[in-house]
């Protein structure tokens, strides 16, 4: 199979990254390993503000449903249950289905692949009952699955304040948040009031020292202060942050730098998105941890970029719209996280530092 763009992630990213490509005439093929397009927005059923210009405040669901549509306007090869599995000594990607492996040749790749939770380690963590964050949310909204009655949330992030609001909703009791810093770490001061306003909770300088059970979480001991009190509950959630999916990158042989605040290793990119492989280029929380807003911007970034290489964009117009899309970039994480928007603007110029140069493939 030939192709002008191979898209590897069919997520909020690679949507954006395909609308773009494809709407400009290009030939392109899109894979994700999921059986169902948007990743993980198809499950979030929270409002969403933090988004590019163009799109109204919506829930994550609602999100995906335009970005399948307005991609579905025009003809692109979706190959969904469809695995990148290594690369051809010619240059081709391989890619399964699960039976069989197959080569595709593409002018230029562009990853989209996301990221994944940490997991929080503590004695028992293993025990049936302790999941991620995200976990539970894909059990509440994609399998319709109550995963406990009585919760204990380990962290406060944004993304976990959601998910317990969304346990709430359900009818699991939240025991309490547990966070090991002196305040929760939300940003969105709006979700904070939202968890005060359902008298949730929330205990600071605190952590999980182990979980007990008969074969499943039945209780969880915490760390207050000086003394240990146990919560009883039959659901665990951890936030432990996310990090980039950085396997494809690896095997396609593109060089990282390590970026806290961006989720830890990330592939070295310039300000194209193109990585330290000529033809690979990436978006989405793959570049560097971040808010839907960006994650979209990215991948729209991408996108254009790649048009520029295959003419079908002019490289003033490419130049003036990935201007455009870096300043919203800046606006969300500044507004949000100062320090974000500083590490990748960091991450950019070290990629682009004459002691790196040498090391973009061209």
């Amino acid at each position: 199979m030939e192709t002008d763009v191979l898209i590897i992630g069919a997520g909020p990213a690679g949507l954006m990254a395909a609308f773009e490509t494809v709407s400009r005439g290009l030939d392109v093929v899109v894979i994700d390993e999921s059986s169902y397009l948007g990743g993980q927005l198809v499950q979030q059923t929270q409002m969403l503000s933090l988004l590019p210009s163009q799109f109204s405040p919506m829930r994550g669901f609602e999100l995906a449903e335009l970005l399948i549509s307005q991609l579905n306007e025009y003809y692109a090869k979706i190959l969904l249950n469809h695995t990148f599995v290594g690369l051809y000594q010619d240059g081709s990607i391989g890619v399964s289905d699960g039976n069989n492996v197959f080569s595709i040749t593409a002018k230029k790749v562009i990853v989209t692949t996301g990221a994944a939770e940490r997991a929080v380690p503590f004695m028992k963590w293993t025990l049936p009952g302790v999941m991620t964050i995200g976990a539970a949310q894909t059990l509440i909204n994609r399998n319709f699955v109550v995963p406990g009655k009585k919760a204990v949330i380990c962290g406060s992030s944004d993304f976990a304040l959601d998910v317990a609001i969304q346990l709430k909703q359900v009818g699991v009791e939240i025991e309490g948040i547990i966070e090991k810093s002196n305040k929760l770490t939300a940003l969105n001061q709006d979700k904070i009031a939202r968890i005060k306003e359902e008298h949730i909770p929330y205990y600071l300088h605190s952590y999980i020292t182990e979980v007990k059970g008969n074969g499943q979480v039945e209780e969880v001991y915490v760390q207050l202060d000086q003394e240990i009190k146990a919560f009883h509950a039959d659901l665990v959630c951890v936030d432990g942050g996310r990090k980039p999916i950085t396997d494809v990158f690896y095997q396609l042989d593109c060089t990282f730098s390590y970026q806290e605040k961006l989720g830890g290793w990330v592939p070295q990119y310039n300000e194209r998105l193109q990585s330290s492989q000529n033809r690979i280029y990436l978006g989405g929380n793959a570049a560097g941890v971040s808010f839907h807003g960006v994650i979209l911007l990215t991948g729209m970034i991408a996108g254009i970029s790649v048009c520029e290489d295959l003419g079908a964009l002019e490289i003033d117009e490419a130049n003036s719209l990935r201007d455009s899309l870096f300043k919203e970039i800046k606006i969300i994480e500044s507004k949000q996280d100062p320090h974000l928007w500083i590490e990748r603007m960091t991450h950019i110029e070290n990629f682009l530092h004459p002691q790196l140069k040498d090391q973009f493939i061209s």
